[in-house]
């Protein structure tokens, strides 16, 4: 029996094509006050979590401000792990929502705009905070791991697993989010719907087994290089 081929959609960290927003050249705000030097920010506990759950509601929109040129951006994917976000296009929302990535996430309408709130793409985007993660649908399989002579000292390793493989291919669910440093700024696909995610703006695309080679690097490699799938 043929064993479906995983994918992970994971942007590096720059060098990244025209439309695409590099890693660090965004920030996420909840509140933008024309009255105030800062005119952007944060005023909410939303993105913190405590032993019960989320501190607060995710609002109803957010902004994510960018030091771009209007007409520029058409991303359909974006990753802020560090506050549990994955910010998608409205065309990739409705992909995930068709292919059972349903009840995992609250939402919010996100405005993409720059430092003087002028809209930079006509494109409509959402903020998904992730409330349930996929880790109990994998078997892991023997996993390799990083661990240089700084974090050795510090008693710390990250681990890749090339072989991960669903628990249940019956599933109807062909997305899926993990809650680790390795996979957890990406989205994990299975194959069935790879040309469907293809078909997305520039997305950069690996084999789990190929991006299992790469971590390594920490997110430091080009965008368009040997490993990645494209169209």
């Amino acid at each position: 029996m043929n064993i479906e081929e995983l994918y992970i959609w994971r942007y590096g960290k720059d060098k990244l094509p025209k439309g695409l927003l590099e890693y660090g050249k965004s920030d996420v705000c909840d509140t933008y006050d024309e009255g105030k030097r800062q005119k952007f920010q944060d005023h909410g506990q939303w993105m913190w979590k405590n032993k019960d759950g989320w501190r607060e509601n995710l609002p109803p929109v957010l902004y994510l401000v960018c030091n771009k040129k209007p007409g520029i951006l058409q991303f359909d994917f974006l990753d802020k792990y560090s506050i549990k976000l994955k910010i998608v296009s409205e065309e990739f929302l409705s992909l995930l929502q068709e292919n059972g990535f349903v009840d995992k996430y609250d939402i919010a309408t996100v405005k993409v705009v720059n430092k003087k709130n002028e809209s930079l793409t006509d494109k409509k985007y959402y903020a998904l905070r992730i409330n349930h993660f996929d880790n109990d649908s994998f078997h892991l399989g023997k996993g390799i791991t990083f661990q240089n002579d700084v974090e050795k000292k510090l008693g710390i390793s990250f681990t890749v697993y090339p072989d991960m493989k669903l628990k249940d291919n019956s599933i109807k669910q062909n997305f899926f989010v993990l809650n680790s440093i390795e996979y957890g700024d990406g989205i994990i696909f299975r194959e069935r719907v790879l040309d469907k995610v293809l078909n997305l703006y520039k997305p950069e695309i690996y084999k789990l087994s190929d991006y299992s080679k790469l971590w390594i690097n920490k997110g430091f490699y080009p965008y368009g290089n040997e490993f990645m799938i494209v169209k």
